[in-house]
């Protein structure tokens, strides 16, 4: 994941890749991006004497996929802000004109991929991170939210059980931090990723309101234990490694 295309602001949109064939890149369609400033704004910017200085509103254009196959489109909308400046060119001598112009999106459909599958995630785990993609733009909240689904799937995929022992109860609904402990057991060392995954999205659900850098640190956490337990590197790595040490370096 590289965290530093997912921002809240954008001068001009990164190569996000497409959410169709995984292959291609998006870059803006040519002429697709509009503007348009409400007439309530006009007023108040007339009224503040800024006409000439900012422009507020909202915004839709197109991203489109490179790979000429597929072309997949991806709908974008939000607000805007829009700064005039002037300034003195002393190579020209003249004075020169140029805007500050960002887009602030809160809807990309079909959502670009914020993190990287494994090819055999289940089915539902890849629905519910799919709507986190999407849910990224509109709500932080709920896009912690639904993390905290895919983390259920996930285990359900790991085969941790949804009931079990628990108390006095022997076939009790185990909750996400009952499962997380299950894991413990069953594959050590993933539980702390798992854990923050669970508290944020409970967070999300109780106060309905997550911090911007919060749910980076969650998508950056579910891609890791994706990684480590379903394609297993690390403990691959290490098999490896423990292979070369009983041989004394020897293949």
């Amino acid at each position: 994941m590289n965290k530093s295309d997912w921002r809240k602001k954008y001068s001009s949109f990164p190569r996000f890749t497409c959410p169709r064939c995984g292959r291609g890149t998006l870059s803006a369609k040519k002429d697709s991006f509009h503007k348009l400033e409400p007439k309530h704004i006009q007023i108040e910017l007339e009224h503040n004497g800024e006409r000439s200085e900012a422009s507020y509103g909202r915004f839709q254009g197109f991203l489109v996929c490179s790979m000429v196959l597929c072309g997949e489109i991806v709908a974008v909308s939000g607000d805007y802000s829009e700064f005039y400046h002037t300034q003195y060119d002393e190579q020209l001598d003249d004075t020169i004109e140029f805007t500050d112009l960002n887009y602030y999106p809160f809807l990309m459909r079909p959502a670009p991929p914020m993190i990287s599958m494994p090819k055999s995630l289940n089915a539902e785990s890849r629905k519910h991170l799919a709507k986190a993609f999407e849910l990224f733009w509109a709500d932080w909240a709920s896009c912690a939210n639904r993390l905290r689904i895919v983390t259920e799937y996930l285990l359900d995929q790991l085969a941790i059980p949804r009931t079990g022992v628990k108390g006095k109860l022997k076939n009790a609904n185990l909750d996400l931090a009952d499962r997380i402990e299950l894991l413990k057991i069953a594959r050590p060392g993933h539980d702390h990723l798992l854990n923050a995954l669970r508290i944020v999205g409970n967070l999300g659900s109780h106060d309905g309101e997550v911090d911007f850098g919060v749910i980076l640190d969650c998508f950056e956490f579910l891609e890791e234990a994706l990684i480590e337990l379903l394609e297993q590197r690390r403990e691959k790595m290490d098999a490896r490694a423990a292979r070369l040490i009983q041989n004394r370096g020897k293949p």
